[in-house]
């Protein structure tokens, strides 16, 4: 099992999180930065401005396209250089969130702004959880659809496509995304992932975990440990009592999960990329 090693920040740097360039948060499906009673980042962004980095989010739809998303973030991202006046940006994406930065680097003509790219738990060759999706919703069952995009309204999405958003996290659309969505030549891209042992580790992911185990091997609950490489692959956190879920991986209950510090992991990772000069 590959294990994450991160470089040590200077000796007596008070703030080892004052990278270079901001940081900009992406969150996955399902989720939005502005639900107050489930933050898509729990204690994340207040642990690494403690230790001095400038943290943006992406404000983006919970239940969109990967292509919608990624115009948005185009102009999110825009925004943020000109507020901060800097040149380039950090991304680091959970889950789909991955996806929707690495369409908006290849494709809408922002690798100049983006000094790295960060993926976590981000289903680059698909999950099999979505390949079932797309069998039990088929396109005729549309009151189910109407009703994930009545919730996601309901969540803050002014024009929700739950379809869509399901679809394109299946194996077969993910073989097709990579073939046209190549890396940009000038962005460091990296990319983390976790395991869960068993089904218990995380109640959510009951029904999802043997799922994508029987079909895909090791895996988070939603995410195989195959499909979340990209770039250079700095390995899998792992709990030292028991496995670590996708939602884990975001400090979701916002305590330390099988004896491991979530946000403290994440303040690792940002204190590496400034040593690495991003």
């Amino acid at each position: 099992m590959t294990q994450i090693n991160f470089a040590s920040p200077a000796h007596g740097d008070l703030e080892p999180c004052a990278t270079k360039y901001p940081i900009v948060l992406l969150h996955g499906l399902g989720y939005r930065d502005d639900m107050p009673l489930l933050a898509s980042w729990g204690r994340i962004p207040d642990f690494l401005r403690l230790s001095g980095a400038k943290v943006f989010l992406g404000g983006l739809e919970a239940w969109d396209s990967i292509e919608n998303n990624a115009a948005a973030l185009k102009i999110k991202i825009e925004e943020i250089l000109a507020k901060t006046g800097a040149n380039k940006v950090n991304i680091i994406a959970h889950s789909k969130g991955g996806l929707e930065a690495r369409y908006m680097i290849s494709h809408l003509g922002m690798a100049d702004k983006i000094a790295s790219y960060t993926s976590v738990c981000t289903p680059h060759s698909g999950t099999s959880v979505a390949d079932l999706g797309i069998k039990l919703l088929p396109s005729e069952h549309e009151i189910e659809l109407k009703a994930a995009n009545f919730l996601a309204n309901w969540i803050g999405d002014k024009s929700p496509n739950s379809g869509t958003a399901i679809k394109e996290l299946t194996r077969t659309y993910m073989t097709e995304f990579n073939r046209n969505t190549e890396d940009a030549p000038g962005v460091y891209y990296q990319s983390f992932g976790t395991i869960m042992t068993s089904p218990l580790d995380d109640p959510f992911f009951m029904l999802t975990y043997p799922l994508i185990k029987e079909n895909e091997g090791d895996n988070d609950g939603m995410v195989s440990t195959t499909s979340c490489p990209w770039g250079v692959f700095r390995g899998l956190l792992q709990g030292k009592e028991a496995g670590i879920s996708h939602l884990d991986m975001v400090d979701f209950r916002k305590h330390d999960i099988a004896g491991v510090d979530i946000a403290g992991f994440y303040v690792a990772m940002v204190a590496d990329l400034k040593v690495l000069g991003y």
